[in-house]
């Protein structure tokens, strides 16, 4: 049985070396046989191919990175908070208003305090003058495809509370999907979904 064990875990090493050696150090007398073959020219025109509508793709349009800086911007001042300040983290929203769409910044603009007042960790950061800074990532797995005029993202907010005593990074980080839209000249985000 032992001599059975060892030779599945040699044919097991035997592999994973054959594919790292395939994927990792392929070359063919110094030249590098995974870079891409030199452009040839053909005699006659050819499309850029265009991925089909309604289907699903990886490759972001030319005006995804003008909408990814806005999401970004603005998620960034949404999820960037000053409890000591702020009666919740709603008022974010208010802050954000130029990266948001009017109809986003009018159903997030609220009051949303409650009777029995700030949560428990909330209090603690407006006692100790703490403020929350949000970092955020902006992905595009399995995203919607792009159109002109609308991009859908996923979102990664993790935050940071800074005090006078030092950081806690807030736990656990949050996901969510971002619905972004052209208006006029401008990228503003229209949705966040958690």
């Amino acid at each position: 049985m032992r001599a059975r064990t060892l030779v599945i875990a040699a044919v097991v090493v035997a592999v994973a070396g054959v594919l790292a050696y395939s994927l990792f150090w392929r070359t063919d007398g110094g030249e590098d046989l995974t870079a891409p073959a030199p452009k040839t020219t053909s005699a006659r025109p050819t499309t850029p191919a265009t991925p089909p509508t309604g289907i699903e793709s990886d490759e972001p349009s030319a005006s995804s990175p003008d909408a990814e800086e806005a999401a970004r911007q603005g998620l960034t001042v949404v999820f960037t908070w000053y409890p000591a300040t702020d009666a919740t983290p709603n008022d974010a929203y208010g802050r954000a208003q130029r990266w948001l769409t009017t109809d986003l910044a009018d159903r997030m603009n609220v009051d949303a305090r409650t009777e029995r007042g700030p949560s428990i960790q909330w209090a603690q950061w407006a006692q100790d003058q703490a403020k929350v800074i949000a970092n955020v990532a902006i992905g595009c797995s399995g995203c919607p495809a792009d159109t002109d005029t609308v991009i859908q993202r996923v979102a990664t907010i993790k935050q940071t509370a800074v005090t006078e005593t030092g950081t806690d990074t807030v736990k656990p980080d949050t996901t969510i999907w971002v619905t972004v839209v052209r208006e006029g000249d401008r990228w503003l985000i229209d949705e966040i979904r958690y």
